[in-house]
């Protein structure tokens, strides 16, 4: 299970930049909705996904999901 979460999470970090709907995204992800993605989200990156993708531009974005372990 953590495996998985982990893959969804760096799919996640690689389509946050261009998605505008965040429920939409984790649903797509397969997150049953968007307070678990946000949970899960923040729980492993310490922040909210809403907070990410306003502080960090896309390019780091695809950076940091590369460098994810998993």
């Amino acid at each position: 299970h953590r495996y998985l979460t982990c893959l969804r999470l760096r799919a996640s970090l690689e389509r946050l930049a261009d998605s505008d709907d965040l429920t939409t995204l984790a649903l797509e992800l397969g997150f049953s909705s968007h307070s678990h993605f946000a949970d899960s989200f923040k729980r492993e990156f310490g922040r909210t996904p809403s907070e990410v993708r306003r502080y960090v531009g896309s390019r780091r974005l695809r950076e940091m999901s590369k460098n994810l372990e998993v």
